[in-house]
């Protein structure tokens, strides 16, 4: 079976040819090993430019613009403002920033302390007011911060002394400090009229010209550890053949790519890589409405996709297929049992859901590889007697539909389940703005709000465990693959990270250097 759908994809697949840590700790971007490539970086080197490629383009270099803070994206975020808090290996959230992150007895006080010394690049302190005003202004409506959700969650914030602040929760939360690996902890000034944010990175403002390119220069104040390059130079490359020919022809030193093909040729290409498990693909379905709001209908869809196949055949062996909502780095891991590959079975369960004859539009990513991945999913669920349609979208139009619950199924590729804590929370409960599925499973629910509010972390497990097992057995989202993502470099570019257990692929370039 599975080299039927290799074979029926080869002409599509030839065509897309919590201690604290300091600022020179790798709490960032992870040391040197596992890197590909020459062997041994040798001594780092200083000056120089980085040249980077970015996968998207910016409106605004503000911690409250989303698009700064996705996980590609933070190359640059990660050069402008420091995390309070950063995602290390295996799912572990550390502080960086913070000097320490501290709950009560059942997580619903928690205490935020500094380190001291620490000013913005405009010689402005950055002590527990500038946190409290940072967090202030990111959870108002008109900041446009996705964060504002999670900033919800605070009912009161005291500032207790120079670097210490607490947060009184409306909720028990024990994985609160998981708020503050992105935009609620990447401290800033807010924005005078249209000059970026200011903030205590490495790096500080050249030039910008949004959307299209932004030049940084070293931070002569910096607190920490100085960066290597003298300065960074983005470029905005949104086409992936463009951008990964950029890094090959030697004008872009390093970019992200989440194409299984090119993250297979680097190494035949002389590139190196950094990479880990920092995506998964799902299918995601309309519970709103028939036929899906039938748990039949969506686990017929479940057994027809053999995602073993579908990794082989779309993801070119470079990921795993997924099993779930809790990844395969993340500490709260066992895997349920995820229904195997059987269409028969599909098909009985639509005879008996009465729907023999199902068929539905498939939104999908417009890119090669989601083109691939929709083409081979369209085929194994042809075999099970369900016809599929599909219609490719790009990244907006894909997320205007999502929001707006204007689909029947829908292609979703996401870095969410990265963090497991957030993912549940923000994916599974009826009231989360991520509920794209309009789904609601009080056992679910409930499974998850006991887990999130337990400071026990083997209790906090078994409740996620628990709520993974429903997940699965109610289908409201079909798993597909686990996907390999990150960046390549040029083989001058040093200090590349091992990300290969990191669930959040989390690169500071401050760290890197270009070899001479």
């Amino acid at each position: 079976m599975k080299r039927h759908y290799l074979l029926a994809s080869a002409a599509l697949a030839t065509a897309l040819t919590l201690t604290a840590c300091s600022a020179s700790d790798d709490a960032v971007s992870g040391g040197g090993a596992g890197n590909t490539g020459p062997a041994g970086d040798g001594p780092a080197v200083d000056g120089g430019t980085l040249r980077i490629g970015l996968d998207r383009p910016f409106a605004r270099l503000d911690p409250a613009d989303g698009t700064l803070t996705s996980m590609p994206m933070m190359v640059l975020a990660n050069a402008l403002y420091d995390p309070l808090m950063v995602n290390g290996d295996n799912g572990a959230v550390r502080p960086y920033l913070a000097k320490s992150f501290t709950p009560n007895g059942d997580a619903t006080v928690w205490t935020l302390d500094l380190h001291e010394g620490v000013t913005f690049s405009d010689g402005k302190p950055l002590d527990a007011q500038a946190v409290a005003d940072h967090v202030a202004r990111l959870a108002k409506p008109e900041s446009k911060c996705a964060c504002a959700v999670d900033a919800a969650a605070i009912g009161a914030t005291t500032v207790a002394g120079p670097t210490t602040l607490t947060f009184t929760l409306k909720a028990p939360d024990a994985a609160f400090p998981n708020m503050f690996t992105r935009s609620l902890g990447y401290v800033s000034e807010a924005p005078a009229g249209d000059a970026p944010a200011v903030g205590s990175g490495p790096y500080t403002v050249e030039s910008v010209q949004p959307g299209v390119s932004v030049t940084l220069t070293r931070n002569p104040a910096y607190w920490g550890t100085r960066g290597h390059a003298d300065k960074l130079a983005y470029r905005v490359l949104p086409d992936t053949d463009s951008r990964y020919q950029s890094l090959r022809s030697g004008d872009t030193d390093l970019i992200w790519t989440e194409t299984p093909s090119q993250l297979k040729q680097a190494a035949g290409d002389g590139l190196r890589s950094a990479t880990g498990p920092g995506a998964t693909t799902t299918v995601v379905f309309n519970t709103r409405s028939a036929p899906f709001d039938d748990a039949r209908v969506r686990r017929a869809v479940q057994y027809a996709i053999d995602r073993d196949a579908v990794e082989k055949v779309a993801s070119l062996d470079q990921g795993a297929a997924s099993d779930g909502p809790i990844g395969s780095r993340s500490p709260y891991r066992t895997a349920p049992a995820y229904p195997a590959h059987d269409a028969a079975r599909a098909r009985a369960l639509l005879a008996e859901a009465g729907h023999p004859d199902l068929a539905f539009d498939y939104l999908v990513d417009s890119r090669p590889e989601g083109q691939q991945r929709a083409t081979v999913i369209q085929q194994m669920l042809g075999e099970a007697g369900i016809k599929v349609t599909i219609k490719p979208l790009d990244a907006a139009g894909l997320g205007t539909a999502m929001l707006q619950h204007k689909f029947q199924v829908i292609d979703f590729p996401t870095s969410m389940f990265g963090d497991t804590d957030t993912a549940l929370t923000s994916l599974y409960l009826p009231d989360s703005p991520y509920n794209f599925m309009s789904w609601s499973d009080p056992e679910t629910s409930k499974a998850i709000t006991e887990g999130r509010a337990s400071t026990d972390p083997a209790k906090r497990a078994d409740a996620y465990q628990q709520a993974a097992r429903r997940i699965v057995g109610e289908a409201p989202m079909a798993f597909v693959t686990e996907n390999t993502v990150g960046f390549l470099g040029a083989a001058k570019v040093g200090g590349l990270p091992d990300l290969s257990k990191r669930t959040v692929l989390n690169v500071s370039p401050a760290t890197l250097w270009v070899k001479r």
